[in-house]
């Protein structure tokens, strides 16, 4: 017997829902072993899909079109050279929110549109996960 049209809809609704939900995520630059222990830790979070590891700055902007992500993760704090290329990405992606990671100063920069930003500090694991998870406001 074949399910109701009715069950096939909701059940194709809420599948739809969760794709629209789900946030993509960059891995940029920073070691290897880090980009490969976010990734496998970020998989296995809801609502967030590792969509490419780039170890080089000139695949930002490529990755940034083909995959439009909610978050490009950055292995370095702020204004460590080279940010160059992270802020003509700023400018050009309003909508994508960068994340530096520091891990010898302990502390997590949020930038976007060039001129916002939020800082974190001694943050565990399942913090960084909900900020990752959580619904991006409109700003």
């Amino acid at each position: 017997m074949l399910p109701s049209r009715s069950k096939i809809s909701k059940e194709q609704e809420k599948s739809r829902l969760d794709i629209m939900s789900t946030k993509r995520v960059i891995l940029a630059n920073g070691s290897r072993l880090l980009r490969e222990m976010l990734h496998r830790t970020l998989d296995k979070a809801d609502q967030l899909e590792v969509v490419q590891e780039i170890p080089d700055w000139e695949e930002l902007p490529s990755a940034l079109e083909r995959f439009d992500p909610a978050w490009v993760i950055v292995a370095q704090p702020y204004g460590v050279p080279p940010h160059h290329p992270i802020d003509s990405c700023l400018a050009e992606y309003p909508s994508v929110r960068f994340i530096f990671l520091s891990p010898s100063q302990n502390n997590v920069k949020m930038k976007w549109q060039t001129f916002h930003e939020e800082e974190y500090s001694d943050l565990s694991l399942k913090e960084f996960i909900h900020i990752l998870q959580r619904d991006l406001q409109p700003t």
